[in-house]
């Protein structure tokens, strides 16, 4: 398998097959329906099924999204924390105008760019506002923060938009890989 790479940032990013954007895109449209509380895989095989009925999934996405996955990231002390914060927003999408040298060093003061994205996840708690980014990537756990280190400057960006949106601070920056069902915090 020939991998092909972009470069973002002066880093090397590798690009995904059209298998793994399926299964990411999949992925991701099931976790912005799923009810937080899905806590088993059978309860998420089941709202695959009324995601997929109520068209929300196609049925090859319903197929594609593995319920074991789905439940066990709404399992984990960042899913159960996700699911009682007070505030918690999925699919986010966001634009907002920021000074262009926190980007790009050097420029002239008063640039600014537009920065534009959607956010997967953000949930609010007393200490402030937790970003979530969840990833398909086939790793391995011992891989897994290395991967994430690949994403720092997405969250980066994301965690800068949301401050500037809400007035609030970001405290934690969470990447949740659902192929070893592991979560990096950055």
């Amino acid at each position: 398998l020939l991998k092909r790479y972009v470069v973002a940032n002066h880093q090397h990013v590798p690009l995904e097959s059209p298998q793994e954007m399926f299964l990411g895109i999949a992925l991701h449209l099931a976790m912005q329906y799923l009810p937080l509380d899905t806590d088993t895989p059978e309860r998420a095989a089941a709202e695959l099924e009324r995601l997929v009925s109520g068209g929300f999934l196609t049925p090859q996405q319903g197929a594609a999204a593995d319920p074991g996955q789905l439940s066990a990231f709404f399992n984990s002390p960042l899913g159960r924390e996700m699911a009682s914060a007070p505030v918690c927003r999925r699919e986010f999408k966001f634009s907002v105008l920021l000074p262009a040298e926190e980007f790009c060093p050097g420029l002239e003061p008063g640039e600014e760019v537009l920065l534009q994205g959607v956010v997967d996840a953000w949930f609010e708690t007393l200490e402030g506002i937790t970003v979530v980014d969840f990833k398909s990537d086939r790793v391995s756990r011992s891989g897994a923060a290395a991967r994430g280190e690949e994403y720092r400057p997405q969250l980066e960006a994301y965690s800068r938009a949301l401050e500037e949106i809400t007035g609030k601070q970001v405290v934690r920056k969470a990447l949740w890989f659902f192929e070893p069902g592991e979560l990096i915090l950055l």
